[in-house]
């Protein structure tokens, strides 16, 4: 089964730059407004490169920024594999299992 092990969130919607981990999470809880369902759209994004709520990129940067970066950590059968999605402007790329 595929699972999330960890995510770090740079300059995507209300984050300035976060990082999570998960062993076995049962629920994602705060109080309104602190990012709860954003960092769901992030891992979303990580999975099918575009967010559920945004129509386009530009939409998931955060205020004032330009550009964003999520790098994940994604579990499969005992083997990591790293998904990272940055976007500047208008140029989006996406690696697996790449560092930089």
């Amino acid at each position: 089964m595929l699972r999330i092990a960890k995510i770090s969130i740079t300059q995507f919607k209300n984050y300035e730059a976060a990082n999570f981990s998960f062993e076995r999470v049962t629920g994602i809880c705060g109080l309104n407004g602190v990012g709860k369902t954003n960092l769901l759209d992030a891992i979303y994004y990580c999975c099918l490169t575009r967010s559920f709520f945004s129509n386009t990129d530009q939409s998931n940067e955060q205020q004032g920024k330009t550009g964003f970066r999520l790098q994940s950590v994604f579990e499969l059968n005992g083997e990591s594999k790293e998904v990272t999605v940055i976007y500047r402007g208008d140029r989006k790329s996406t690696r697996l299992n790449s560092s930089h």
